[in-house]
């Protein structure tokens, strides 16, 4: 279990109703000293456990294909980490098998559940920003120090995949499906998408994402991004002292710009995310009628966009729908 999984795990704790039983991992015996209340499978017998009612998927990208479809093919809901798959057609077997099998399957995206992100999908849906004419994010850090697959371009997909995927779903959920995409980036020596930019058009708007692994290691997590519209604007950003494992370290500020002059400076309690998101996760298989936050079409739609911005960025050419 790795860091991503170390978070859920904590995160478990904090939601009324679950229980986290059970673990497959290959650091048994570093799980078994930080966690010995957990019982520790293989993900083949993990799958089959009957007293399990989700399974959450926090393994490399390169590995989630093989096992959500194992996971909801035995019954299983599923919540996957982020970025679904390394492509499109990855992305469209997964969601296949989890419409056959009827279970609950969603995509971990946390700014859907992000306390100022949240806020600024507001200030857009109930139109106090008026007409959108321009979105600008950004996402810069260094490789995540806790694996070395980062960096393989077989088994992630970079910055490309991996970062820009935050801020691809969250435009895609402001603004919807761009007409057409564009990206300009930078490989490492091992192929790996290290720095890219990206833009989105559409029909009375434009959109622009950066996004980077490129950072030197002293360089502290930062995101942040702006909207702008026929009546108004909104920047959030936020800095943390170090790398995303240090959430607790965040600085951040939100503030919304009016036609008429006004500042204000937007104010939201900080929450555990990724207890959020659970919490509606466990809602959704407890109530099926209920529309997920994060659909997991919405989640297919953007790998699609990533694999647009992957496919410009490799042969200099607009993508166009």
């Amino acid at each position: 279990m790795g860091y991503i999984g170390r978070t859920y795990y904590e995160a478990a704790r904090a939601v009324p109703g679950v229980q986290v039983v059970a673990a497959a991992s290959e650091r048994r015996q570093e799980i078994q000293q930080s966690y010995p209340e957990l019982e520790l499978f293989s993900y083949e017998d993990l799958c089959r456990d009957d007293r399990l009612d989700a399974i959450l998927i926090c393994l490399p990208t390169f590995l989630h294909e093989q096992f959500a479809i194992e996971a909801v093919a035995n019954g299983r809901h599923v919540l996957c980490e982020k970025p679904l798959a390394l492509d499109a057609n990855s992305a469209a077997r997964m969601l296949v098998a989890a419409k056959e099998a009827g279970v609950v399957f969603m995509v971990s995206q946390v700014l859907r559940f992000w306390p100022q992100y949240v806020r600024i999908q507001q200030l857009v849906s109930e139109g106090i920003l008026g007409e959108i004419r321009s979105v600008s994010a950004y996402r810069l850090a260094k490789y995540p120090p806790w694996g070395e697959w980062f960096r393989d371009p077989a088994k992630s997909g970079g910055c490309l995949l991996d970062l820009q995927v935050h801020d691809m779903d969250f435009i895609f959920w402001i603004m919807g499906h761009p007409r057409q995409v564009q990206s300009l980036g930078l490989k490492s020596s091992r192929g790996a998408w290290d720095h890219v930019i990206t833009s989105l058009r559409y029909a009375d708007a434009v959109a622009s994402i950066e996004s980077s692994y490129m950072m030197p290691t002293s360089w502290p997590l930062s995101a942040g991004i702006r909207v702008a519209g026929s009546r108004g604007a909104v920047e959030y950003a936020f800095r943390s002292s170090g790398d995303v494992s240090q959430q607790g370290e965040w600085t951040e500020q939100a503030t919304l710009y009016g036609a008429d002059g006004k500042i204000e400076q937007l104010m939201a309690e900080r929450q555990d995310v990724f207890a959020a998101q659970l919490k509606h996760f466990v809602a959704c298989i407890e109530n099926p009628s209920l529309t997920p936050v994060c659909p997991c079409e919405d989640s297919y739609t953007v790998m699609n966009l990533l694999s647009a911005s992957k496919q410009s960025a490799e042969t200099a050419e607009v993508i166009r729908f």
